[in-house]
C-alpha cells in the first residue's frame, strides 16, 4: 500500500472522529440553547403579563375612586330628594339618582371583570414564574453534568486537530486538496476498492479502471461519488480494521 493512502486513512479517521465530536458538542450547544431561548420567551411574556396587571390594577383603582365618589353623588341626590318642595325638583333628583345609579353598577361591572382579568395575570405570572425556575435549575443541573464531559470532549478535540495536521504535513499538497474539496461534499473522502466495487457508493467501477488500480496501486476518483478510491485485496480487506466509515453515495 502507498504511502499516501496510509495517511489518508489515517486522516480520514481523524476526521470522523471529530465530526462525532462536533456532533456530541453540538448537540450540547443546541438543547442549551433551547433552555436559554424558552426562559428568555419566559422572561418577555412575564414583562408583558407584569406590565399588564400593572395597568388593570391601576384601572381598577381609577373606578373604584369613581365608585366611591358616585357613592357620594348617590347620597346627595337622596338629599335633594328628601328635601324637594316640588313635582318638578323630585323627578330632577329621581333622574339624577338613577342615571347615578346606573353609572355605579357599570363602574362595577367594570371592576369585576378587571378583578377577574387581574387574577387570570397573577395565575398566569405565577405558572411562568415556576416554569422559570424550573427551566433556570435544567440549566444550571446540565451546566453542573456536563462541565467534566465537555472538558474532556473539548481536550479530545485539540488532541485530535493536532494530530490531523501532523498527519496532514505528510499527504503531498495536491492530494491533500482534492482530500479536502470532496470533503466538502462528502464526509468521508476515501474509500476502498473491493473485488471492483467502491465501499463508498458501493457501485462498480469500470473494469479496465479496476484492473489498472489493482496491478498498480495507484489511487484514483470514483466515477460515481467522487471519492478517492484504491485497490485493496478481498483478504486484507477483512484483516484490516477499517479505518473510516463506509457510506452511501
Amino acid at each position: 500500500m502507498r504511502p499516501e493512502i496510509a495517511f489518508l486513512e489515517e486522516l480520514s479517521s481523524l476526521d470522523t472522529d471529530l465530526r462525532q465530536i462536533e456532533e456530541k458538542l453540538g448537540k450540547y450547544r443546541g438543547e442549551m440553547e433551547t433552555l436559554v431561548a424558552e426562559v428568555k420567551a419566559i422572561d418577555a411574556r412575564l414583562k408583558a403579563d407584569r406590565e399588564s396587571l400593572a395597568t388593570i390594577d391601576r384601572t381598577r383603582a381609577e373606578l373604584a375612586a369613581e365608585v366611591r365618589q358616585m357613592t357620594q353623588q348617590i347620597e346627595k341626590s337622596r338629599d335633594k330628594l328628601n328635601r324637594s318642595r316640588n313635582e318638578r325638583e323630585s323627578n330632577a333628583a329621581q333622574r339624577e339618582m338613577e342615571e347615578l345609579r346606573k353609572l355605579h353598577r357599570d363602574r362595577e361591572d367594570e371592576i369585576e371583570k378587571l378583578t377577574a382579568a387581574a387574577d387570570g395575570a397573577r395565575t398566569a405570572i405565577a405558572d411562568s414564574e415556576t416554569k422559570q425556575k424550573q427551566l433556570t435549575d435544567t440549566i444550571a443541573g446540565a451546566e453542573a453534568g456536563s462541565s467534566g464531559e465537555l472538558v474532556a470532549l473539548e481536550a479530545e478535540k485539540g488532541t485530535k486537530l493536532s494530530l490531523r495536521e501532523s498527519v496532514a504535513k505528510k499527504i503531498p499538497v495536491v492530494l491533500y486538496r482534492r482530500y479536502e474539496s470532496i470533503r466538502t461534499k462528502r464526509p468521508v473522502a476515501i474509500a476502498r476498492l473491493v473485488e471492483g466495487t467502491c465501499r463508498g457508493c458501493h457501485l462498480a467501477i469500470p473494469p479496465m479502471m479496476f484492473q489498472r488500480l489493482r496491478q498498480t496501486g495507484e489511487i484514483d476518483q470514483c466515477p460515481s461519488c467522487r471519492r478517492i478510491i484504491y485497490y485493496m485485496p478481498a483478504a486484507d480487506n477483512a484483516a484490516a480494521p477499517t479505518s473510516s466509515p463506509d457510506t452511501g453515495a
